[in-house]
């Protein structure tokens, strides 16, 4: 089951400019645009081949579309998104570089981030039951000892 995200991120899929505005609803126009203004970047795989557009710049073109057409102007649905990639990021390097262990059972989720650098005799864990988040503080086990 661990291996299914690796999987998935491992995947090189992306789309062309076409496909891209029809899956988010947006002009091939208005995607050259919020790439002229840095909102997206788009890659090549080869030098002189077409554009093509990640998983990540289609949600970011679908989230400015829906911000555009609830009546956002682009400078403000761009500083939203910007910031909720950096949220995002900022999560993601907390995952890649603190959690150690993820436990499971029938009722809950088990998250282990290892221990606590100014308190090292006790370890983080996060308990996620449904919408119910708990984080507790326990004594710290050598790894020999965790498995």
């Amino acid at each position: 089951m661990d291996n299914l995200a690796h999987r998935i991120k491992s995947l090189d899929i992306s789309l062309g400019i076409g496909e891209t505005s029809r899956v988010t609803g947006a002009t091939a126009t208005q995607i050259r645009y919020w790439e002229k203004k840095g909102l997206i970047e788009a890659l090549r795989h080869e030098s002189g081949g077409n554009k093509r557009y990640t998983l990540k710049n289609i949600a970011i073109i679908s989230m400015i579309k829906m911000m555009m057409d609830d009546g956002y102007t682009l400078a403000k649905a761009g500083e939203i998104i910007t910031q909720r990639y950096k949220n995002a990021d900022a999560l993601h390097t907390i995952m890649k570089t603190r959690l150690e262990k993820i436990d499971y059972d029938a009722e809950s989720t088990e998250y282990k981030f290892g221990q606590i650098e100014n308190d090292p005799d006790f370890d983080i864990t996060v308990r996620v039951t449904g919408d119910t988040v708990k984080i507790y503080k326990v004594e710290h086990q050598a790894d020999d000892q965790q498995e």
